[in-house]
Parts: C-alpha cells; sequence; structure tokens
C-alpha cells in the first residue's frame, strides 16, 4: 500500500475523501491496519495516555505538515480505530484548522452526526465522523457484505466483527448503506437515549429521556444481554407522529438487548410509492 496526501488535494468532502483514500488503495481489507494508513498519511505518532479530558485528540501545526494523535487508554479497541479515523478527518480535511495546535474530541464529540448544524464545532465533529464512517465502513462494502434477505440486527453484529467496528457505529453505517428506509432508536433501562435516521426516514415522534413508547416492542422485550428479538410489525403510530405515519404503509421494529441496560432498536419503515 502506497499513499501521498498530495492525491488527496483538493478534496473537501469528507465522504468523497474517505472514497478517495480506497480508490488508492482498492486492495484494503475489511478490518485494515488504519495505523499504517494513517503514517502513510503523515501521521507520525499514535499514542495512548491515561486521561479523562477526551476520548481522542491530535496534535498539528497551522499547517499541518504532519500530525501526532493521543487515544485515551481506557477505551475499547473498537473504540480507539473509530477515533484514530476521526482525527485522521481532522489532519485531512482543508477546513477543519486547528485550533491551539489540534483537536481535542470528547466521547460526544465522537457520536456527532448533524453535518448541517449551525454550531460550526458541532459541524466539524460530525463531518470527521462522517469521513471516520465512510473509510473504516464503506458503504459498497457493506452492501456487498449483505447475507440477510431483509433488515436485521443481526448483520450488524456480524458485519461489526468483520469491520472490527462497534456495533452503533457500524447500526448507524448499516442504516445508511443499506437500500431500505430504516433508522435506529438507542435506549438505556427503558429510556430513549438517542436516535438516528437519513433524511428519508420519517420523523420519529418521541423525545430524549422519555420512556419507551408503550406497545412497542422494546417496551415488553425479555431479551438476555446479546440477543435480539425478531424483526415484527407494529402499529405506526407507536413512532412516527400523524403527519409523518401518513406515507408509511408497513413499520416494523427489532430489538438487540445489550449490557447494562443497554438497548438498540431498528425501525424499518416500508413507504407508499
Amino acid at each position: 500500500m502506497t499513499l501521498d496526501r498530495i492525491e488527496l488535494d483538493g478534496v473537501g468532502s469528507p465522504i468523497r475523501l474517505a472514497a478517495r483514500i480506497h480508490e488508492l488503495a482498492p486492495d484494503l481489507p475489511l478490518a485494515f491496519d488504519i495505523k499504517a494508513v494513517c503514517r502513510q498519511l503523515d501521521i507520525h505518532q499514535i499514542e495512548e495516555v491515561d486521561t479523562s479530558a477526551y476520548e481522542a485528540a491530535i496534535i498539528m501545526d497551522e499547517y499541518k505538515a504532519d500530525g501526532s494523535i493521543l487515544l485515551a487508554r481506557s477505551s475499547s479497541a473498537k473504540r480507539k480505530r473509530f477515533s484514530i479515523g476521526h482525527e485522521l478527518g481532522h489532519f485531512l480535511l482543508p477546513t477543519h484548522l486547528p485550533r491551539s495546535g489540534g483537536f481535542s474530541c470528547s466521547h460526544g464529540d465522537l457520536k456527532s452526526s448533524d453535518a448541517k448544524c449551525k454550531d460550526r464545532q458541532a459541524r466539524i465533529e460530525a463531518e470527521a465522523n462522517r469521513f471516520a464512517a465512510h473509510l473504516l465502513m464503506p458503504p459498497r462494502k457493506i452492501r456487498s457484505n449483505l447475507t440477510a434477505s431483509q433488515p436485521d440486527l443481526n448483520e450488524v453484529r456480524r458485519l461489526s466483527q468483520a469491520f472490527f467496528v462497534s456495533k452503533e457505529a457500524m447500526a448507524r453505517s448499516y442504516v445508511d448503506a443499506h437500500r431500505e428506509t430504516l433508522a435506529l432508536v438507542f435506549l438505556h433501562r427503558g429510556r430513549i437515549k438517542r436516535f438516528y435516521k437519513p433524511d428519508d426516514f420519517p420523523f420519529i415522534d418521541v423525545r430524549i429521556g422519555s420512556e419507551v413508547p408503550e406497545n412497542s416492542i422494546a417496551s415488553g422485550y425479555d431479551l438476555a444481554p446479546t440477543e435480539t428479538s425478531e424483526l415484527e410489525d407494529c402499529d405506526p403510530s407507536i413512532w412516527l407522529g400523524e403527519w409523518s405515519q401518513r406515507p408509511v404503509e408497513t413499520l416494523s421494529e427489532q430489538v438487540m438487548s445489550q449490557r447494562e441496560g443497554h438497548a438498540m432498536v431498528l425501525l424499518h419503515a416500508e413507504l407508499a410509492d
């Protein structure tokens, strides 16, 4: 593998930048060595440190001649891998100008997804996440590795191992890459923690922090950690408002139970033509 930053000049889109790297290195395996990619692109050091001040950081000068990435030692190996991709995005994206010698990114920054946010800081964190997701989980590679005939969180579990990323990171990329209309709701101890949906999915009428809607499959699931329910049809009004459910012919719901009271809900909407 031979990469040169000169070949990336003029590429300002996070998605296009990640795609360009894969064009230059077409034989990268699914769980490729991201540290080796960084070394090719002038990241000279990646170091783990004992800190709770940030999840990951990158140190660089204003000209981005080279960079060093710092990772919180306590993070999991899969999270560290995504963090490296995130910091590499800050380094390579031309509009991400370093403040005080670089970027310091929290756990929340690594979940930011609104690339249209008016807040510039939130927007550039979302752009770095988009770059990392497309670098580590290219949509075409996700689609070419699908085996189930319908959307299935068990595929998310399998793909997260194949690409060596967290289940949540893969779930988001799976939703984006899949041909069906999908969304995710993340739960903790029976309450809505956050949700993720592409623009084509109808408005999800739930509030962050509220209890899981009554009569939803998620409200009554009794699964051991790591178990997954079947994908079942549900009443669209459970999750969607009166206006947003109008184009929905069928809404299906599936739950994946996780450790320490966490759970992931997959929603599949079949829309009228």
